[in-house]
């Protein structure tokens, strides 16, 4: 056992079900696992349970020796119920939230600075921290770590699972970002003992913006899960030749990310061409958006795709994934196009060992994780007929598998179990302690 003591604030952690809580999860755990006390700071659990974003399965997923600390949050974003308003944030709700960044440069979450920094001052009084680690975005989640190693010399770790002033979908300036945004993450930056990051371009990116710091950046990547022991590998069971195929999608739907109408023209294109795409189905599981509640733009797709063969089936809980993928003949991943972008499912599909067919553009980060699966058919464009040829080339897969190709897929994709992804993460920090008495 290593005695050390590893502070994480994750904004979203278990049971709440919002981007980036998996890989939090999964931090907690790898560093649970080498015997580690963990410690997360994360919003209160009420907060997500207001908003509907609960999944209640995802504690199970979480190591007896991980604690976690809820830190008193309060924002005009997540904010529904008006009777909990004070009277100020009610009559001048603009004014309210402009006051309520003024900490830190982030909407609607700056206002969680101070919170945070009076939370980890506790924890470190009475456990020494060795290793404060923040998993943004929000990006206020790197600030208990700036503050602790300013203030006690504790080493700080940035992981970057999303990005703050670059754009992933363009590699360019986030449009958003403000000035005041920039000089904060080069401070942040500038005093982090490493920074990490979930792909090369990503990282390439910042390193190419932060020269002097990218000696401390590296590549950490996602990976999938896996649930009591239970990896998502679907043993093959061949589908007969009278049967039509299923194809599915797990994963959120969001208007503006998920490529919709591209995938809905390939779709269509794929049935115009095909007599086994005419008469297969594909199953969308997953939460629409944030809430779960389907905008005008997703309503529409979903409507129009259910004429052709695209249901919509509903959310599932994270314990129920394997069962999900088990009643699929192949899967399509579904990405919004950007250099930048990988997304957490890719690795879950790859340890399906179902045939995966992208519907994503070619230089996505996701196609490099996909290169040299046995089980992968890439789409050569967004362009409706290039998915369509994909999806066709999905479908012959799925016919074709043996228990001996999909045995292949299966132990192909087996390399991207997140554990076994954040093993030279841990490796480093343990290195990183090691240096000048632990750091102490």
């Amino acid at each position: 056992m290593s005695g050390r003591h590893l502070l994480l604030t994750a904004w979203a952690f278990a049971p709440a079900r919002t981007s980036g809580v998996y890989r939090a999860i999964g931090l907690a755990n790898a560093f649970a696992a080498r015997g580690w006390e963990v410690t997360v700071l994360t919003a209160p659990r009420k907060l997500f349970s207001d908003e509907g974003l609960i999944d209640a399965s995802l504690s199970a997923q979480v190591g007896e020796r991980v604690r976690r600390v809820e830190v008193p949050f309060s924002s005009g974003l997540y904010a529904s119920d008006v009777g909990d308003w004070t009277r100020a944030q009610a009559r001048f709700p603009e004014l309210w939230g402009a006051v309520r960044g003024l900490p830190f440069p982030e909407a609607g979450f700056g206002g969680w600075r101070r919170e945070l920094v009076r939370a980890a001052e506790e924890i470190h009084r009475a456990r020494r921290v060795d290793v404060a680690l923040g998993t943004a975005s929000p990006s206020v989640d790197f600030i208990p770590g700036w503050h602790l190693k300013r203030r006690h010399g504790v080493r700080n770790i940035m992981d970057y699972r999303d990005a703050w002033t670059i754009d992933v979908f363009t590699g360019g300036r986030n449009p958003r970002a403000t000035r005041r945004a920039e000089r904060w993450e080069s401070r942040l930056i500038e005093s982090a003992d490493q920074i990490w990051f979930v792909n090369e371009p990503i990282r390439g990116w910042h390193a190419a913006k932060y020269p002097r710091s990218s000696e401390r950046m590296r590549v950490v990547p996602n990976g999938f899960d896996t649930i009591d022991g239970v990896s998502p590998a679907v043993p093959l069971v061949s589908a007969a030749p009278d049967r039509p195929l299923t194809f599915g999608y797990i994963g959120t739907i969001n208007h503006g990310q998920f490529p919709a109408e591209e995938l809905l023209a390939g779709w269509v294109r794929a049935r115009e061409r095909s007599p086994e795409l005419a008469r297969a189905r594909l199953v969308l599981r997953g939460h629409l958006g944030r809430t779960g509640i389907a905008g005008e733009h997703l309503e529409s797709f979903l409507q129009r795709g259910s004429a052709v063969g695209i249901t919509y089936e509903g959310p599932v809980a994270k314990a129920q994934i394997p069962e999900v993928y088990a009643t699929f003949d192949a899967l399509v991943l579904a990405l919004a196009s950007g250099p930048g972008v990988t997304s957490g499912k890719v690795f879950e599909f790859a340890a399906t060992g179902l045939p995966v067919v992208s519907v994503h553009d070619p230089s996505s980060a996701a196609s490099a994780v996909m290169a040299g699966s046995p089980a992968w058919s890439p789409s050569a464009s967004m362009a409706a007929d290039d998915i369509a040829d994909a999806l066709i080339a999905g479908a012959a897969q799925a016919r074709a598998q043996t228990d001996g190709s999909r045995a292949d897929a299966i132990s192909w994709g087996a390399r991207w179990e997140r554990g076994h992804q954040l093993e030279a993460a841990v490796d480093g920090v343990d290195r990183l302690l090691s240096v000048n008495g632990g750091g102490r």
